[in-house]
């Protein structure tokens, strides 16, 4: 089912409220998102109905499996993009949760594990909150090597980058080194010269120090 980005900041809302192991009052969930108590309990019912929620009128609600499942979703890229507004992009951590609640609903499942893979899977948010673990099972992942050791003529697909340091990621993204994205070397130059790799229709000349930060998959 389908389910509104509204009710997903619901949903997320009494995740982080639900952590006192009490049911989660209307009241509460009102103040949180400054909506009016009317509101929130006809949009607590509706939930109940859909089976997000537990409801029990006067004592308030509680998450379901699937309401669960919903929440950690949000917050999982909730605080992988924080994460990345403050390592890679520079952003306060103030800044970085205002900015994290408009781009959350609109970033795939799949757009959100590249990013954890950019980030070298962070456990934690900037504000020291953990990140959920992501909810299908991954599969094993394939060996990797760095890009630096592929032959010319050879070509992988980017698995992640191997950098702790933002500057350095930003410059790769900036340059298109992305998981995900298909690569070819086409030469290695001489004399500890760059290595040239095809990205799609692009040739870009990258130094090995550098490409030895890109893991790929053969």
């Amino acid at each position: 089912m389908k389910i509104s980005e509204n009710a997903e900041d619901y949903l997320a809302c009494i995740y982080d409220l639900s952590r006192k192991g009490v049911p989660v009052k209307t009241s509460e969930i009102s103040g949180r998102l400054n909506l009016s108590p009317a509101s929130v309990t006809e949009m607590t019912q509706r939930l109940a109905s859909e089976g997000y929620l537990n409801y029990e009128r006067y004592k308030g609600v509680t998450l379901t499996p699937a309401g669960t499942m919903v929440a950690e979703r949000i917050k999982r890229r909730h605080r992988l993009l924080e994460r990345f507004l403050v390592d890679v992009l520079g952003r306060t951590t103030e800044d970085s949760h205002e900015e994290a609640m408009r781009l959350e609903h609109n970033f795939s499942d799949e757009s959100v594990e590249m990013l954890s893979r950019i980030l070298n899977n962070p456990t934690v948010c900037p504000d020291g909150d953990p990140i959920p673990a992501p909810q299908a099972p991954m599969e094993d992942e394939a060996p990797t090597i760095p890009i630096i050791e592929l032959e010319e003529g050879e070509e992988g697909v980017i698995s992640h980058l191997i950098c702790d340091d933002p500057a350095k990621i930003r410059r790769l993204i900036g340059m298109g080194f992305v998981p995900g994205r298909k690569v070819v070397v086409e030469e290695h130059v001489p004399m500890g010269g760059p290595l040239l790799i095809r990205l799609d229709e692009m040739r870009v000349a990258i130094g090995r120090d550098y490409a030895s930060l890109i893991q790929v998959e053969k």
